[in-house]
């Protein structure tokens, strides 16, 4: 099993057969609600604080499970402006 803190924000997870065995699980059958449980437990074993509402990729092969965890936080609808808008009529030519 190998854990690997992205950011401050999420978490990746390789788990093997081997890793998913004493969970009574294995790569072909497991489900989101069994990795997400899954993962809080890892997280909580590693001393890696997990947000409340987690966003999961799961990527399920034949040898290894790729699993990617992300804090779901709202994201602002456009960019904000790193200036302030002008203000006033915009002139056509520049005086």
């Amino acid at each position: 099993m190998t854990i690997q803190p992205i950011g401050d924000a999420g978490v990746a997870l390789s788990l093997t057969p081997t890793d998913l065995f004493p969970y009574g699980l294995s790569p072909a059958s497991l489900t989101l609600e069994q990795a997400l449980s899954l993962t809080r437990a890892v997280c909580a074993q590693a001393g890696i604080p997990l947000a409340e509402a987690v966003e999961l990729e799961l990527y399920p092969g034949q040898w290894e499970v790729m699993l990617f965890a992300h804090a779901a936080h709202a994201l602002p609808a456009r960019p904000i402006s790193r200036r302030p808008l002008r203000r006033g009529r915009v002139r056509r030519y520049p005086t």
